[in-house]
């Protein structure tokens, strides 16, 4: 069973991701914690002693308040490992503390899609994505396929991406196709045959059948971000190794408006 780490705030993104975890417990075995940090300005933040205690306790409710309301209005169906737990500070390095001493196989957050590059580039560069000892799901929309996309292509990383989705989906109804993605400067995506992709391809699926996960299918597509961006909506999520910010891949992982799991072994 997959050890999860849920983010949440009371904000549409938060809303998504919860309902999203909702869909994927009714397909995987998962184990789901929830973590809230509430960050006070400086100037909120009291002296020592029991003024300091007494600010501390305000903070922690408003934040249990904050999550309450959340599942409240959600309504979702899905358990929870343990109360959800509530930080003070920045919300980074709490994040990145507690996934350090709890052991999580995947940290799970909202996005809402993103339409400049630029911001999700500065979203996968951040202290949080590179530094995290685990894989993170980017939630930015509630897909309800059982088929994931599995993004391979040159610099891609397969072990890592086969390593998570072992944890992730073993066992489950849940398929995965290989996608190996090329750049070309054409409105309709292209499907080809490459000696390149299909070595690449070969590579990848060899990856996944030696943790015992079977590929249903593999495509070798070219074309812009944008058009493969339109072909991936179909799918669960996108899988990928956490890649450099700017590449060809990470451009596709922009502009898609699926939910991207960025995977680290």
């Amino acid at each position: 069973m997959a050890k999860a780490l849920l983010y949440l705030d009371e904000n549409l993104a938060s809303s998504i991701a919860l309902r999203y975890v909702d869909y994927l417990n009714s397909l995987l075995e998962i184990e789901t914690f929830i973590i809230h940090v509430v960050e006070p300005d400086e100037k909120e933040q009291a002296g020592t002693g029991w003024v300091r205690r007494t600010w501390e306790t305000g903070m922690l409710e408003s934040g249990q308040a904050t999550i309450s309301r959340l599942l409240k209005t959600e309504k979702v169906k899905c358990s929870f490992g343990g109360p959800p737990i509530i930080k003070i500070g920045d919300k980074e390095r709490e994040i990145l503390q507690e996934l350090r001493v709890g052991a999580y196989d995947i940290f799970i957050e909202g996005h809402l899609p993103i339409s400049k590059s630029d911001d999700f580039f500065e979203l996968i560069e951040s202290d949080l994505y590179q530094n995290a000892p685990c894989s993170i799901l980017c939630v930015k929309n509630l897909s309800v396929s059982k088929t994931i996309g599995v993004l391979v292509g040159n610099g891609v990383q397969p072990e890592p991406v086969a390593f998570t989705l072992d944890k992730l989906i073993k066992n489950s109804e849940m398929e995965i196709e290989l996608i190996h993605y090329s750049f070309k400067d054409v409105d309709t995506l292209e499907f080809v045959n490459s000696q390149e992709a299909e070595l690449i391809l070969k590579k990848s699926k060899e990856s996944f059948l030696q943790k015992g996960l079977n590929i249903s299918n593999s495509h070798a597509v070219t074309g812009t971000s944008e058009a493969l961006g339109d072909f991936l909506i179909n799918y669960a999520f996108v899988a990928c190794s956490l890649m450099p910010s700017k590449s060809i891949i990470s451009e596709a992982l922009a502009q898609s408006p699926n939910s991207v799991l960025l995977c680290k072994d």
